[in-house]
């Protein structure tokens, strides 16, 4: 993105967007454009008489003119009324130019949005497309049409006319006042405001960032949940309010100079007419024939034209705040607009036609005393800890969340063991007895009914089916995301990356983020120099080397989406590149090689019996049979445990044999 300031460039932009606006002059927008011009003269005729009644208040009451007076104080009345009329007129036609305008451009951007596929070609480099659309146009057009319009369309004609008055009234010594005090103070905000319209742009896009964070979260709450990796998301999401605040105070910083300026010139401005009136007086020597009320009417009569020509300046740079955020949000819409622009003149250069193709779970915890099962290394201090409660709580918040969980959280983010307690364990991982489970949320259908399990280390079992027939309703089951209505589920070792890791039917990688943080998900990525050799093994296992150069390193933080950056194939591959980085006892792959060639499949599958890891698999292709000491077939209301390396099975289902049993 170009440095943005008050420049040229945001000239240019302002321009375009009238364009957009404005295209010709026979639309309703230029009709009511021309109203709000209209009615604010009218405004400022009403503004002009009130500001010179008291000129003959002073005289009338001084002569003691009672029927006068009267009839000036019906005028005075006559002429409120007519200001709060034109005034209120001034509101709506702003407000509904604000619509008009609002709507013009949006659609304007959809059209060019949707055309031809842009949406697909927009550049990773440009932020938020979708808060740009929906929330920086109603900023810009509403900044536009109800603050800045009015004002900038009527300061010639108030200025030019009130210069007149102030140059009758005193000569050239008054103008030049006022003009030169204008400038200075134009110099000084147009300074200020330079430092701000970054800033605005910055904060805008920091707030894009920090719900596309919370959307992220919310379209991938099950692999989330599957990954057990809150705590990870919580810093994520932390880090993403982190720098929005922190652009923020920076703005609050920078405004606080800007209203400090303006106000200075605001209040300094009304005493000045004074000031040049005392000039007129004594140096000048003007109206030594005018005593009483006579001179007292003078005196309030020049008050007002300079006072009001000083307004109008004022004015002007009191809008400099509403300057800035129009600056930019105007940079970040008609940026936008240029690129989609960009975007269709590319594909019109390579003549590519567009697209038609549419496009109640009982958990029994322990600890695994051996400490050798993970892939990274020890690295827990009580800084590191402290770091990240803070980083989960926030350093306020620390002692008002804070709980007896926060030290297995900063534990859990590390990828250790929250103690070295000696648990008896014979390898059984989970145990289900008699479980039934239905749809959450249509419990007619039954899922799985009466199933008896044990799921142990060092056997890998294939749990296959029909698509419905509940292979991922049971990992949801294991995993906790699921209740089941009868029967009981026992987990006897902890959700822990080294324990049990579960790899989510859809694959899931946070927007951004290093390779590293990547392979090491759901934990917290530390530059720690011992992990980089097992890393670049583990993307050798998984074929996906090139990685290192597109990532340029482990820990260059990267700006496109995973998701859409690398083929599906791909980010399946990188998620077995998790399992393999972490080594749990148990790894549950939910169709985690659906997308990977025979080859591939039994590449990893390899590796991970090498490596030490028990796999449950969940598919229904017949060369996963290959890989698993087990079966688990779901056929509905029935299931069916078969031992692959022989004949022997158990089953509910009555078709397979003599030693059935039927639920």
């Amino acid at each position: 993105m170009a440095r943005l300031a008050f420049d040229f460039l945001l000239l240019r932009r302002t321009a375009t967007l009238l364009r957009i606006l404005f295209p010709t002059w026979k639309s309703t927008r230029v009709l009511l454009a021309l109203a709000v011009l209209l009615f604010s003269l009218a405004d400022q005729v009403a503004i002009y008489c009130l500001g010179v009644l008291p000129k003959q208040f002073h005289i009338l009451l001084g002569k003691r003119e009672e029927s006068a007076f009267d009839r000036l104080v019906v005028m005075a009345f006559g002429l409120v009324f007519f200001k709060a009329v034109s005034f209120a007129l001034i509101k709506l036609f702003t407000s509904l130019l604000y619509l008009r305008c609002r709507r013009i451009f949006s659609f304007v951007m959809h059209r060019l949005y949707f055309k031809r596929h842009a949406f697909y070609n927009l550049t990773n480099s440009l932020d938020n497309p979708d808060q740009r659309m929906a929330q920086d146009i109603e900023k810009c057009t509403r900044i536009f049409a109800c603050d800045l319009l009015g004002p900038f369309l009527l300061s010639p004609f108030v200025v030019f006319y009130y210069t007149y008055l102030t140059y009758n009234s005193s000569g050239y010594l008054g103008p030049l006042t006022i003009y030169a005090f204008f400038i200075t103070a134009t110099l000084v905000n147009r300074a200020l405001i330079s430092r701000t319209i970054p800033l605005v742009a910055e904060q805008d896009k920091r707030e894009g960032d920090f719900r596309a964070r919370h959307l992220e979260v919310r379209a991938n709450l099950e692999p989330i949940a599957f990954y057990q990796s809150g705590f990870i998301e919580n810093v994520f999401t932390n880090n993403k309010l982190k720098e929005l605040l922190k652009t923020q105070k920076h703005l609050v910083i920078w405004q606080l100079w800007l209203n400090f300026a303006a106000n200075c010139f605001d209040f300094f401005g009304g005493n000045l007419s004074y000031v040049i009136i005392a000039i007129a007086i004594f140096v000048q020597n003007k109206y030594e024939d005018k005593v009483g009320s006579e001179l007292n009417g003078i005196i309030s009569e020049n008050a007002f034209y300079y006072m009001y020509l000083m307004n109008s300046f004022t004015q002007l740079i009191a809008l400099s705040q509403s300057v800035s955020q129009f600056g930019g949000v105007t940079h970040r819409v008609i940026e936008l607009y240029e690129e989609l622009n960009r975007v269709h003149d590319d594909r019109l250069e390579t003549e590519r036609p567009p697209s038609t193709v549419p496009s109640s779970v009982v958990v029994l915890a322990s600890d695994d005393n051996k400490g050798t099962a993970c892939g990274f290394m020890k690295r827990k201090t009580d800084d590191s800890a402290g770091r990240i409660q803070r980083e989960l709580h926030g350093r306020q918040a620390h002692g008002i969340l804070a709980s007896d969980s926060d030290e297995d959280e900063a534990e859990f983010l590390l990828g250790e063991n929250a103690s070295q307690r000696n648990w008896q364990d014979d390898g059984t991982a989970v145990s289900l007895d008699s479980v039934t489970a239905v749809q959450p949320n249509d419990h007619t259908r039954v899922l799985i009914m009466n199933l008896t399990l044990q799921i142990v280390q060092n056997r890998n079992l294939l749990i296959s089916g029909e698509n419905g027939a509940g292979k991922s309703a049971l990992f949801r089951l294991i995993a906790g995301l699921w209740s089941c209505i009868s029967g009981k589920v026992e987990r006897h070792w902890k959700l822990r990356p080294s324990q049990l890791f579960f790899v989510p039917q859809r694959p899931y990688f946070p927007y951004g983020h290093s390779l590293r943080q990547q392979l090491v998900y759901p934990l917290k990525a530390l530059p720690v120099e011992k992990d980089l050799s097992r890393l670049s093994h583990i993307l050798e296992w998984i074929k996906m080397e090139y990685l290192l150069a597109r990532c340029n390193g482990f820990d260059s933080a990267t700006n496109w989406d995973w998701k859409d950056a690398l083929s599906p194939g791909e980010l399946q591959r990188l998620s077995i590149g998790r399992v393999l980085y972490h080594k749990p006892r148990i790894a549950f792959l939910d169709e985690a090689t659906s997308c990977l060639g025979f080859d591939m499949e039994s590449a990893l599958y390899k590796v991970l019996r090498d490596e030490g890891i028990t796999v449950v698999s969940t598919g229904q292709r017949h060369s996963l049979k290959h890989f698993h000491e087990l079966e688990l077939n779901l056929r509905g209301r029935y299931w069916a445990l078969v031992e692959l390396d022989s004949v022997r099975s158990m089953a509910t289902d009555p078709s397979l044999g003599a030693d059935e049993c039927r639920t």
